[in-house]
């Protein structure tokens, strides 16, 4: 008779290929999303794995059984084998299957993308145009403000300097005035001492005349 490990691992192996038959006639279809399916493949290729484990460890103990119970015990595994080779068949396709979707869904994902991603750079751009534009009208009113105040500025130079010139001017007139004012105080200072020096000659002639007149005789 086989051995009894033989017999649990033919179990584990017979419940696991029981559970990727549902999930691959069944549970795929059933998928909502690509996110569910490719779960469910992921837990699909675990019990593969699991199963082609198990069939690993029967082959084991086939050659640890009685001879008379090899033959059968084969039989069974390459039953189990074909069955797994199949279902690896069909999980293989099924994965290219949602390789090729997802991929598909990622390229419209990633072009969706660079669509929002040159939406948004002709909006920045056309921010940047409203606001050199923007720029640009402020720089030419500030540049025509700028001529207006340097005319302005012109302008008054001229009436500076035109100011200037008369101060000048009215100096250099002050300037002879002052030199003429000198001058004729001079002229009335000598006038006052010629005359003071006048009266006093009067006076001396004057004081002479009285005293030959008077005391002389």
């Amino acid at each position: 008779m086989s051995s009894h490990k033989f017999e649990l691992l033919d179990e584990e192996v017979e419940a696991l290929l029981d559970q990727i038959t549902d999930k691959l006639e069944c549970g795929i279809g059933q998928c909502k999303s690509q996110e569910e399916r490719k779960t469910l493949l992921s837990e699909i290729e675990r019990s593969l794995k699991d199963a082609s484990d198990g069939l690993v460890e029967m082959d084991i103990e086939i050659k640890k059984a009685p001879l008379e119970y090899r033959n059968t015990m084969t039989s069974k595994v390459q039953r189990y084998q074909n069955e797994l080779l199949r279902y690896q068949k069909r999980f293989e396709r099924e994965k290219a299957t949602h390789s090729h979707i997802t991929s598909a869904q990622d390229s419209d994902t990633f072009k969706a993308e660079i669509r929002k991603q040159v939406k948004q750079g002709s909006a920045v751009l056309e921010r940047t145009s409203a606001s050199i534009a923007r720029s640009t009208t402020i720089a030419i009113e500030t540049e025509q403000v700028g001529t207006e105040v340097l005319g302005e500025l012109g302008t008054q130079r001229e009436t500076l300097t035109r100011t200037r010139d008369r101060l000048i001017n009215t100096d250099a007139e002050l300037s002879r005035s002052k030199r003429i004012i000198r001058s004729m105080s001079h002229h009335v200072l000598y006038n006052k001492i010629l005359l003071i020096i006048i009266i006093l000659l009067e006076m001396g002639i004057l004081g002479g005349i009285i005293y030959w007149k008077f005391f002389m005789k």
